[in-house]
């Protein structure tokens, strides 16, 4: 039998993963969209390396909000994500659809759920 406690603590860290995770997503589509002038230079110099991190944290954050899911259904959402905001920036003026950047996302989606599967 499961006590109780654990599964309040179990039900709290979901929740507060839930938050990061929405706050995060809000963060990345805000400098997914936002004007050029608005980023910090040293972020448009490693483009893909922010890309990486970005949604390589959206997918570990995705995991600890939602436990249930599968590691690939959460990939495959985070990869939907990153080609909908990479969409998204032919709305700017600033911004273009890039394969290299949905490459990007994809990748560091994959490198974090892969290390979570090997060390959860």
């Amino acid at each position: 039998m499961v006590h109780p406690e654990i599964t309040t603590l179990a039900k709290n860290s979901e929740t507060i993963f839930q938050i990061m995770w929405f706050a995060a997503l809000i963060t990345v589509l805000w400098g997914m969209l936002v004007g050029h002038s608005v980023i910090p230079r040293w972020v448009h110099q490693n483009d893909k390396i922010a890309h990486f991190f970005a949604f390589g944290a959206l997918a570990g954050m995705a995991h600890g909000a939602w436990p249930s899911l599968n590691l690939a259904t959460i990939w495959l959402m985070i990869v939907g994500l990153g080609l909908l905001t990479e969409g998204a920036q032919h709305l700017t003026i600033q911004h273009r659809f890039c394969w290299r950047d949905a490459v990007a996302n994809s990748l560091g989606a994959g490198c974090v759920l892969a290390l979570l599967h090997v060390w959860v």
